[in-house]
């Protein structure tokens, strides 16, 4: 009989078995939509450099190929350095490519005297003499503290009576950070992407604004839109078509305007001197000495968009904003130049930054003036749509 009893508890035992196993392999966990994972690099480090790094509680070195756990320890100070051996933290020589330090528990990492949520990628990158001779340091972590670092490091976030223009940015980062992921590319932590600066700043009103928008993106047409922003657009934003912004046209990066930021007492004066000139006219071959700089179109607002550079070897056309880069220039709305005795020349000109999409100052002034997120958004971006990110939006 117990015999029986035993084989029938058996087969109950596997069944039930079988069962869970399905169960867990029709169910798998899903990936979170609305809040997934990115990668932002934050700065690189040459051969013998070193930057300052502390671990809070328990860390792993971690190779990311094979995953197996190179170091376990409790708390770390001391110096994370490019070393022959390729990354080197302390006296833990890791020996590998690529590898990750997990720490347990939030800001539990501090690098160069600043706290990061999520996880440190290292990738050591070889010469040509298979030497390890730079480390691309990386930040994986989810979204919405991304975002909550970028509001931090883009706007005063402690400026009374913002909160609109904080939610604002807010569904502007979140939407332009997606935007990169799908283009399969890595943010950066600076302005060339959007400035990141972890979460040391953090303010409860960006906390606030990043909450209340929680998942919230911008999309035209069904797809996540370029959320392009700027500083100060100097009275009126550009078109992003016509400033080779988007290859598209997009009624959403038409453009608006904004005459107080074109007031004439924020007006900029800047002076490029020649050895900047002549390395532009150099970098396109068209000989030691830049001779001319022309417009060739520009906006209703004054803005540069596409310029002519002079050499004695021919000429060559360019986007505004590849000049004002090369240039060091606030931005591309000039209101005078003038070229100097030594061949320098001075530029008066209005705004700050690319001028396509969200304006940052408009915005506060905006919110200042009783405007909600979505009034402000709409101005910026005429048109758009402010949706919940879904599986489909993100996985276009």
């Amino acid at each position: 009989m117990s015999n029986k009893l035993g084989v029938v508890f058996v087969v109950i035992f596997s069944a039930l078995a079988i069962l869970l196993a399905q169960v867990f392999t029709i169910a798998p966990p899903t990936p979170d939509v609305v809040n997934p994972l990115l990668t932002v690099k934050l700065k690189s480090l040459s051969r013998n450099d070193s930057l300052p790094l502390q671990i809070s509680g328990r860390w792993q070195l971690i190779d990311s190929k094979t995953d197996e756990v190179l170091i376990e320890r409790d708390n770390f100070q001391g110096d994370l350095v490019c070393d022959i051996t390729g990354p080197k933290l302390g006296p833990y020589a890791a020996n590998r490519d690529k590898v990750y330090l997990h720490c347990d528990g939030e800001d539990a990492l501090r690098l160069d005297y600043f706290s990061y949520p999520g996880e440190l990628i290292i990738e050591a990158e070889r010469n040509k003499l298979n030497q390890y001779h730079q480390l691309n340091l990386y930040l994986r972590l989810r979204l919405e503290d991304y975002v909550l670092g970028v509001i931090c490091g883009e706007l005063p976030s402690q400026t009374p009576d913002i909160g609109a223009a904080l939610e604002a940015q807010s569904i502007a980062a979140r939407t332009y950070a997606i935007f990169r992921i799908q283009q399969g590319k890595r943010l950066r932590a600076d302005s060339r992407d959007q400035v990141y600066i972890g979460s040391d700043q953090n303010t409860w009103q960006a906390k606030d604004a990043v909450h209340a928008t929680r998942g919230l993106v911008l999309s035209e047409d069904g797809v996540i839109l370029p959320s392009y922003f700027h500083s100060n657009c100097g009275g009126g934003t550009a078109n992003s078509f016509e400033a080779d912004f988007s290859k598209t046209k997009l009624s959403a990066l038409a453009g608006s305007t904004d005459p107080q930021c074109g007031d004439v007492y924020q007006r900029w004066q800047h002076t490029v001197p020649v050895a900047r000139l002549d390395k532009l006219s150099a970098e396109f071959n068209l000989g030691d000495t830049l001779q001319a700089l022309n417009t060739v179109s520009k906006d209703i607002f004054q803005r540069r968009l596409v310029m002519r550079l002079q050499g004695e070897n021919g000429h060559h056309d360019l986007s505004g904003e590849h000049v004002r880069i090369r240039l060091g220039l606030p931005s591309m709305i000039w209101h005078g130049l003038i070229i100097n005795r030594d061949g320098s020349i001075t530029i008066t000109g209005s705004g700050n930054g690319h001028g396509i999409g969200f304006c940052q100052e408009g915005a506060m002034r905006q919110a200042k003036q009783g405007l909600d997120y979505a009034a402000i958004l709409q101005h910026y971006y005429p048109g758009v749509e402010v949706e919940a990110l879904t599986a489909n939006l993100f996985n276009q």
